[in-house]
């Protein structure tokens, strides 16, 4: 295994290890918990199987690495970069993907349990099928995005920009979605609760009663 990256994490201590080049490096099956990386460079970084338990990363960058298969238990990866990685078969249970942008990656294999993705950005990505329940979505960017057949049950679409993006046949039933413009998006199918309907019906200017 990776000596001296062991020795970079029992350097650091509780304080993160700071700004360091880990691109490229080869990390497969290492069992992470409680470190702390603050701008620290993973691209191109093999990184499959990576198990992570209260784990930090903060404006670091993935752009390129291989997280196949990882998994990763209430960890936070802030205002992070995920451009054309791989995440193929990755578990993200009760994480903190606060800020963080995707680009070309891949997510419809993902697993997510929960967790905050406010005011993360994946415009345009495909995200079909993927199941939302319970995760913060306050203020994200989901523009163009395509989402037939999620679930949303739970989840928080607050401020949700997604002009452009497909929820058909999604289920949307015990989201909160005050905020969600029927006519910015494509429903066709979806599922929703009688108050969302009502809600819909307000914005599309129809009266009930």
């Amino acid at each position: 295994m990776t000596d001296w990256f062991d020795d970079l994490i029992a350097e650091a201590g509780e304080n993160d290890v700071v700004e360091q080049d880990l691109s490229d490096t080869d990390l497969r099956g290492r069992r992470l918990s409680r470190a702390s990386f603050l701008r620290c460079n993973f691209e191109g970084a093999s990184l499959d199987d990576l198990v992570t338990e209260g784990c930090s990363f903060t404006e670091c960058s993935f752009d390129r690495a291989e997280l196949v298969g990882s998994s990763h238990l209430r960890s936070a990866f802030i205002a992070c970069s995920f451009s054309r990685s791989r995440l193929t078969s990755a578990t993200l249970t009760e994480c903190k993907l606060a800020g963080s942008v995707f680009t070309d990656t891949p997510m419809r294999s993902v697993l997510i349990a929960g967790g905050d993705f406010s005011a993360v950005s994946l415009g345009n990505a495909d995200l079909r099928e993927l199941d939302f329940s319970d995760v913060k979505l306050v203020d994200a960017n989901l523009v163009g995005a395509k989402l037939d057949r999620c679930v949303f049950a739970g989840a928080n679409l607050t401020g949700l920009r997604c002009n452009g993006a497909s929820f058909a046949h999604a289920d949307l039933r015990g989201a909160v979605i005050d905020d969600l413009d029927p006519r910015l998006v494509n429903l066709t199918g979806a599922w929703v609760d009688l108050e969302q309907a009502l809600g819909f019906a307000r914005y599309l200017g129809v009266q009930i009663g």
